[in-house]
């Protein structure tokens, strides 16, 4: 054995065993559809509150570029990120908290051959797939709504991936250090 054999960490290959614990999220929620659909239709709400009732008060508003654009559709974008953070911070806090907690999923989780470190990348990945159906929902809607006013709007679907994973993490990482339903407030 050489030195450098005894100092050079040995090769990580990836583990797909996080892979197990989306499969184990996407069948519960396949059995409570109305928990998915409940999420999406939140941003849309506020969409048609804000952006409709409140727009019509309002009126067009200049868009960056100096030309008016309805306020509906000005809000729209924001709504957009809206329902993304919304569903991965919803997945990331409430929902694992009361598994940690209450629910004892994790202790179960952990009797099998999943790591903590597996079941925080399939919580946090699970997040962010959730925050990207509702983002993409939301975008179908806005596109019925002919509030995309550029067909460069598709260019915002990646970006609320992104935002999802950051507001996921972050909410998964506060969410450990709760410890009662008190501490969300």
């Amino acid at each position: 054995m050489t030195l450098l054999t005894r100092i050079a960490p040995p090769v990580v290959r990836p583990s797909y065993r996080a892979a197990r614990l989306l499969e184990r999220n996407w069948l519960v929620y396949k059995s409570i559809k109305w928990a998915i659909f409940a999420g999406f239709f939140e941003p849309v709400f506020y969409l048609l509150s804000l952006g409709i009732g409140l727009g019509s008060l309002i009126g067009d508003v200049p868009g960056p570029d100096g030309r008016l654009v309805s306020y509906a559709a000005f809000v729209a974008p924001a709504m957009l990120a809206a329902s993304a953070m919304n569903g991965a911070i919803y997945e990331s806090t409430f929902n694992i908290f009361f598994k940690l907690k209450y629910g004892n999923t994790y202790k179960a989780i952990l009797a099998t051959p999943l790591g903590p470190g597996d079941v925080a990348t399939g919580e946090i990945v699970w997040s962010l797939i959730r925050g990207a159906l509702y983002s993409t929902g939301f975008l179908v809607v806005m596109t019925a709504m002919g509030l995309m006013e550029s067909w460069w709007g598709l260019l915002a679907l990646p970006a609320t991936v992104l935002v999802g994973f950051a507001f996921g993490a972050v909410g998964m990482a506060a969410t450990t250090f709760m410890r009662s339903w008190q501490d969300f407030d």
